[in-house]
């Protein structure tokens, strides 16, 4: 057997959760783009992308999962 190369890593806000091992591929960043209220944020994307939640911007969602849907990815869940 053979060991997958892109373990899950999850990020864990309050009620947003990251799996940032997806965001390493992602060429879109679609989920900043998407998001009306600026809850995300994606960090090093010459390199390694990774989406982060902004600090104190949290509990401005409304959780209408648009940015669910945007990331093709799928790295983004909503408790």
């Amino acid at each position: 057997m053979s060991e997958s190369e892109d373990h899950a890593i999850i990020v864990n806000y309050k009620f947003h959760h990251i799996d940032t091992s997806k965001c390493k591929h992602c060429t879109e960043f679609s989920c900043e783009e998407a998001c009306f209220r600026g809850i995300y944020k994606v960090i090093t994307k010459e390199s390694v992308p990774k989406c982060i939640v902004v600090e104190d911007r949290e509990d401005r969602c409304v959780k209408c999962h648009i940015c669910t849907t945007a990331c093709k990815s799928k790295a983004i869940t909503i408790d």
